[in-house]
């Protein structure tokens, strides 16, 4: 957003936000992500909000709808669904991006949660339009992954899953590489990325029982309830650390459990089934 405002002002946007003294965490998005905030840097910040988190919450709701009454409708009422709408958070839109053909260009707005996505489910038509809003941005402003870079360093919330406790559990999901929930989780313990609960909102692809969706729910909610009770944090370091360390016991091994489940119970139908398997999981 302040990005965006910078950049229709002749001004470099990486600067700009750095330059504003109530945030400290930089502008940390490549610029995709300010370009597309352009055609809205012109209506007041309040309007602005509420129209992306309108959108992106409303355009997943519309895609996991549309394939019909599935476990998958359990994220529209989720902990992780209602907090990104509440933080403006990219997670809804991306999310419903890579179950969308022409969602490509807005994976790379966000290079954390577009790789899980793009791990999740690989397609060609995604990496192409990756590729071509890249190059877009290079040609309206060649040099921007230098201004980049130099204020990544500004990124205080950012945690490795893998080296909180009990995530290198996850690595078990190896196993089953080949699965869509397989490929999505390790993604996500693996990519450094800022660890908060509504982060984890594609996770809730990977259940495939309303069960399964309940429980991630359930895990979801502890770890928001339990979160928000042990605040406040001495800094935002130890604001993701913590809620990182919650995700991994209450959502992602959970998922894990998930994952291992359906990779047997895929195996055991390609043993047994008729020639020809088709793989529903997607």
């Amino acid at each position: 957003m302040w990005g965006a405002q910078a950049w229709v002002h002749g001004d470099n946007p990486y600067e700009a936000v750095a330059r504003i003294r109530t945030w400290s965490g930089g502008l940390l998005y490549p610029f995709p992500a300010v370009l597309l905030f352009v055609p809205l840097s012109y209506l007041p910040s309040l309007l602005m909000n509420v129209l992306w988190a309108t959108f992106s919450a409303g355009l997943l709701a519309w895609v996991v709808a549309a394939r019909g009454v599935s476990p998958r409708v359990v994220m529209l009422l989720s902990p992780p669904l209602i907090l990104a709408t509440h933080a403006s958070q990219w997670t809804p839109l991306l999310t419903a991006a890579v179950l969308l053909q022409w969602g490509g260009p807005l994976l790379v707005c966000k290079p954390t949660t577009g790789l899980w996505l793009l791990a999740y489910r690989p397609r060609l038509v995604h990496i192409y339009g990756c590729a071509a809003f890249l190059i877009a941005s290079f040609i309206i402003w060649p040099g921007w992954v230098f201004a980049w870079r130099a204020h990544l360093s500004e990124a205080r919330w950012t945690i490795w899953p893998l080296a909180l406790p009990g995530a290198p559990l996850i690595l078990l999901a190896l196993r089953y590489w080949r699965s869509d929930g397989a490929r999505l989780l390790l993604a996500m313990v693996c990519v450094p990325h800022t660890t908060m609960i509504y982060e984890s909102l594609p996770l809730f692809l990977i259940p495939r029982t309303w069960f399964e969706a309940g429980v991630l729910w359930i895990g979801a909610f502890v770890v928001a309830v339990v979160h928000s009770h042990l605040a406040p944090y001495p800094n935002a370091t130890e604001l993701t650390r913590m809620s990182g360390k919650l995700i991994v016991w209450f959502v992602y091994l959970p998922a894990l459990v998930m994952v291992l489940r359906h990779g047997r119970g895929d195996a055991r139908a390609r043993v047994s089934a008729a020639p020809a398997f088709v793989d529903q999981a997607g």
